[in-house]
């Protein structure tokens, strides 16, 4: 299985459109080594290059191939192709389907800026950063661990284990399918917040991303563990937390029956 990540530039294709109105799409796939390589299940980040912007840019998805490339006459769903998406030729007309987890095309929604990767040497030195051209970059193992860990807001510059080596064995990545989750919901359950609160900040400590860095952020935390939803069954939007990125990290480190409880008591605070 190998990791990936597929840009694109905004001046030719419009990017944030697509991935605001679908969490299921196609991205080209232009040399037929990367066609060869480019496997099921394969976890795929999006980057959004800069182009002529002032926005952010970097990491605005994660999802995994669920299709192969093939041409695009062959595709499942040719209607999800949304060609007119394009403002100048397209790069190729291979094709592979990805299943899009979560899109944040924002700052304040977990974009994952450039500068993030650039801090890291290793992560200087790849093509994605170095080279003008390409769609298709392939992640080394290790750098797919320390992009992942930047996505899932992991503290990358600490002691990697990545950077550890022993006699007794190798390190293996270990990859998870992500349950599926409804980013309306949780648009909407920061909204309310805001709206109760007049500004977003953590439920349970209190913290304020706005205060220091001059933009609204925070995460949304199923009370009910993801892992005991069934499919298809509702979640209301009173069963979503507004947390901080150390509390959210905290509730899933928590090992007892009912984590939740016990972090509000750690901050002797209840909602």
């Amino acid at each position: 299985m190998s990791a990936w990540i597929f840009r694109g530039n905004r001046e030719e294709f419009d990017i944030d459109r697509y991935l605001l109105d679908f969490d299921y799409i196609y991205w080209a796939v232009k040399y037929k080594k990367h066609q060869d390589e480019i496997n099921i299940g394969d976890p795929v980040f999006i980057w959004r290059s800069k182009g002529k912007s002032k926005d952010p840019y970097g990491l605005v998805a994660f999802g995994h191939v669920v299709e192969i490339p093939v041409s695009k006459e062959k595709v499942k769903y040719p209607k999800k192709l949304l060609e007119e998406y394009w403002k100048k030729e397209e790069v190729s007309p291979v094709k592979v389907g990805i299943k899009i987890d979560e899109a944040r095309l924002s700052l304040p929604n977990g974009l994952v800026e450039s500068a993030l990767l650039q801090r890291d040497a290793e992560l200087a030195g790849m093509q994605l950063l170095t080279a003008r051209q390409g769609t298709n970059f392939k992640l080394s193992e290790n750098e797919f661990k320390k992009v992942h860990s930047l996505w899932t807001g992991g503290d990358l510059f600490s002691d990697l284990a990545s950077s550890y080596e022993a006699e007794e064995g190798s390190i293996t990545l270990k990859l998870h399918k992500f349950r599926e989750r409804d980013k309306k919901l949780v648009q909407l359950a920061k909204d309310n917040f805001i709206k109760k609160n007049k500004e977003l900040f953590c439920s349970v400590c209190g913290y304020n991303f706005n205060k220091l860095y001059g933009f609204d952020y925070a995460e949304a935390h199923h009370i009910k563990p993801l892992s005991m939803i069934k499919a298809g069954e509702k979640v209301s939007v009173s069963e979503l937390a507004i947390l901080c990125a150390n509390c959210h990290r905290a509730v899933h480190r928590i090992n007892s029956t009912d984590p939740w409880s016990d972090l509000l008591k750690l901050h002797k605070k209840k909602l």
